[in-house]
């Protein structure tokens, strides 16, 4: 596996309560990862520890060789990007502006943004089917196209990570589905996609890799089938339940009893 984010011994605590607890794991170019587990057992708080936000209390995060602590905000940006999960926003910019704010990491003191810039900009409102709101402000669209717009303004910073924190919170079923194809369809390219997901089933269905957080330890780390059996379902969310194949959906399932 051709590694692109390192992490060790991995600390992280809010007024000494433990949030992240001896973090060890690596993720590969090319992998779309789905963190799972209940709330509160840290995937988003891991998710913004990678993408630099949280001062760790020990140990080491890399991006593509290099320890984050030791990069500058803009490199580090152009290395990763975060979605996040709210989608509250007050200030009524137009949706193109907002997009082109994932552009801020190539953005020249005086300079400003470039033609190439704008063409990034389309590319993405584009591919996730946002450019008929370009003109329109952000605060006059829904929850869900206001998620599909951030989605593009993250695609628009072209990194080679991508970080979700639950990516699809507002949408419905269809742009939930669409939210994942387009992320698989990233991480096939190359990209290494990292989503906290709700949905075990959605997860189970388009990550080529899952995380099963608990208390902020690591429970297991592998496939669908490796990851999703009945003892790991009890243990981390606390549930009796089965698991099966599923030959309606060809994919692995679960019920719970």
């Amino acid at each position: 596996m051709n590694k692109i984010i390192e992490i060790s011994s991995l600390h992280y605590s809010i007024n000494n309560k433990k949030i992240l607890d001896d973090i060890n794991i690596s993720f590969g170019k090319g992998e779309f990862i789905g963190l799972i587990g209940p709330n509160g057992a840290g995937k988003t708080t891991l998710l913004k520890s990678i993408n630099g936000i949280n001062e760790l209390d020990a140990g080491d995060i890399k991006i593509a060789g290099k320890d984050i602590r030791k990069m500058k905000d803009k490199e580090l940006a152009k290395e990763v990007a975060l979605m996040n999960q709210n989608t509250s926003i007050s200030f009524a910019f137009p949706c193109g502006e907002i997009v082109m704010m994932g552009r801020y990491p190539y953005s020249r003191t005086f300079g400003g943004f470039t033609k190439e810039d704008s063409e990034i900009v389309n590319k993405y409102m584009n591919f996730t089917d946002t450019i008929n709101f370009k003109d329109r402000l952000i605060t006059q669209l829904s929850g869900g196209e206001r998620q599909r717009v951030l989605f593009a303004k993250v695609l628009a910073q072209e990194t080679d990570v991508i970080l979700l924190d639950e990516p699809t919170a507002s949408l419905d079923i269809t742009h939930e589905e669409q939210i994942f194809k387009y992320s698989k369809e990233l991480s096939d390219k190359g990209k290494t996609v990292i989503a906290a997901v709700h949905d075990l089933r959605i997860a189970i269905k388009y990550c080529s890799k899952l995380v099963l957080l608990d208390k902020g330890g690591i429970v297991k780390e592998g496939t669908a089938e490796e990851v999703i059996t009945e003892e790991n379902l009890k243990t981390a969310y606390g549930i009796n339940s089965q698991v099966y194949f599923n030959t309606v959906s060809n994919s692995l399932d679960f019920f719970v009893r």
